[in-house]
């Protein structure tokens, strides 16, 4: 079976949409599938990536426009249609990871391979996603969205949602479609997760001066969709109430990763007088990632826009349990009291938070023990596995006049 995977970017871009395209192909190619991923160019793609990320699978790459400040790609429009004649791989299944230019350049695919199945996987909360189209105003870009959505799933097969939370959530948007709806999880690198350096996790603690400190953090791309201005907040909040209550203690929070949003939130901890409690890591190779989780006590996150986020997934194979808010994306991931804690988004949030996380900072067989659950549940979504259940859909697909999957 032949499997086209279209996206808008990849490596050397570094987003949990990559790394779960990566991963399902990877995988895929594993379980006996040939595959190729299509994306435009990122102006640094080398074929160094290859080998760094073990790449088993064809890379297809277009012709891009690029946004430097997001560090984010897409085919262009302008040439895409000369560009999908090109791609010779006659694919059974042609999979979508996201909609707009992608969706049209499926179309463009489907028309010479007609007999393909097309499948959409629902990456995003797009309607969380209004401030990259600020110039148009809030309720037409609500309406479009409506719109795009409603015709992208009326032309594809199968929408996979990595989310059963978001999946109900759209069902009761687009009910007329939900007998295509399926929930299969992103996948996550248990072997690279556990490919750590104690040498070097020491190194680091003693880098950011983090020795004998209880430490929150964060790792993903530092962007408003976020919301870590709020944990900032937080944080400086959370301090006043640990330095009150235990005078002796050393707490610190650690964001790893860089974006867009960088230099305004080293600004904003300043402002709030937290620089000395707060490490800002910027962009950190894909290799190191496994030491820094390690440096870790609790994952803590403020974003109410996630679908099923690669870095939930990294912290828990990692033994870091997550905090974070009660929504999509978490609330199927997060089992409360075992492998971390989903605080309701109210006015007594941070209350919460702060009280849930000094829970953790007292008692440390109960951190312990979530840790031990919340590597326990990460084996749940092995890379093998997941592609398993993918590969399941794609041949169910491909089979459907003898074998209705839908019904």
């Amino acid at each position: 079976m032949k499997v086209a995977l279209l996206t808008n970017v990849f490596f050397p871009v570094v987003n949990g949409v990559v790394h779960s395209i990566h991963l399902l192909s990877k995988g895929l190619v594993k379980h006996g599938l040939k595959v190729s991923v299509v994306s435009s160019k990122h102006p640094k793609f080398n074929f160094e990536l290859l080998s760094k990320y073990q790449i088993n699978y064809n890379l297809i790459k277009l012709n891009s426009i690029y946004f430097p400040k997001v560090d984010y790609c897409i085919p262009n429009p302008l040439t895409l249609k000369q560009e999908v004649k090109k791609i010779d791989v006659e694919p059974n299944i042609i999979q979508i990871n996201h909609p707009f230019i992608i969706f049209k350049m499926a179309k463009m695919l489907k028309k010479y391979n007609e007999n393909s199945k097309v499948v959409f996987i629902y990456h995003t909360q797009y309607e969380q996603y209004y401030h990259y189209f600020k110039l148009m105003p809030k309720f037409l870009y609500e309406r479009f969205l409506y719109n795009h959505l409603k015709e992208v799933f009326s032309f594809v097969d199968t929408v996979i949602f990595p989310s059963l939370s978001i999946k109900k959530s759209v069902e009761e948007k687009f009910d007329k479609f939900s007998r295509k709806f399926i929930f299969i999880s992103n996948p996550v690198d248990l072997d690279h997760m556990e490919n750590y350096s104690e040498k070097k996790v020491i190194e680091l603690r003693k880098k950011y001066n983090l020795e004998g400190c209880f430490v929150l953090g964060f790792v993903g791309r530092l962007e408003k969709e976020k919301n870590l201005c709020k944990l900032l907040e937080f944080f400086r909040e959370f301090l006043d109430f640990f330095r009150l209550s235990n005078p002796d203690g050393k707490v610190k929070l650690i964001l790893v990763g860089g974006g867009s949003e960088y230099n305004n939130l080293v600004k904003y901890a300043g402002l709030l007088n937290i620089m000395d409690y707060v490490v800002f890591t910027d962009k950190v190779p894909y290799d190191e990632i496994p030491n820094y989780f390690r440096l870790i006590d609790v994952f803590v996150s403020f974003s109410l826009t996630e679908v099923k986020p690669l870095s939930y997934l990294e912290s828990l194979s990692a033994k870091v349990p997550i905090i974070s808010f009660k929504t999509f994306g978490a609330d199927d991931l997060i089992i409360d009291g075992y492998n971390g804690y989903l605080i309701e988004y109210n006015d007594n949030y941070k209350k919460n938070f702060i009280n849930t996380i000094y829970e953790l900072y007292k008692s440390k067989e109960l951190l312990s023990t979530l840790k031990e659950n919340a590597y326990n549940s990460s084996k749940n979504y092995h890379y093998l596995n997941i592609s398993k259940k993918y590969m399941d859909v794609y041949y169910d697909l491909t089979r459907e006049l003898r074998n209705p999957v839908f019904k």
